[in-house]
């Protein structure tokens, strides 16, 4: 399956990254939780590796010139997460209208939406961001 994520009002491309299909039945609760935890593990790996000297790949360079900033000094470690508080943000701020889901182009709406996926469907979080001065 392929993520996708989007920032309404943001000029940055679409962000895409694979993820792994779960197995057996889902509703978008299942599959909301299941990135989240994907997201929690790769930012504690990300932390684990904070100080280390790294060297950026092609594809960073590549994906920082799209953004037009491009950082190589390591970063001081951020703070704790866990992964049950994350879900619980992530349900809260679906069900808060923050942001939008669609499985392969039709728009999930409810929490307990029974999915069926595919190894090529394509999961797309557009995130929507608040007016100002209205």
């Amino acid at each position: 399956m392929i993520v996708e994520t989007k920032i309404v009002g943001r000029r940055t491309p679409f962000e895409r990254r694979p993820l792994e299909v779960p197995a057996g039945p889902q509703t978008l609760r299942s599959l909301l939780i299941h990135l989240v935890e994907q997201e929690v593990a790769a930012y504690h790996e990300r932390q684990n590796s904070v100080g280390v000297l790294r060297v950026l790949t092609e594809r960073e360079l590549s994906e920082a010139t799209l953004t037009g900033r491009v950082s190589t000094s390591p970063q001081a470690p951020g703070g704790t997460v866990s992964t049950e508080d994350a879900v619980r943000t992530a349900l809260t701020g679906f069900g808060d209208g923050l942001y939008y889901v669609f499985v392969d182009d039709e728009q999930v709406e409810t929490l307990d939406t029974p999915l069926t996926l595919r190894p090529d469907s394509t999961l797309l979080l557009v995130r929507l961001t608040a007016l100002t001065g209205g």
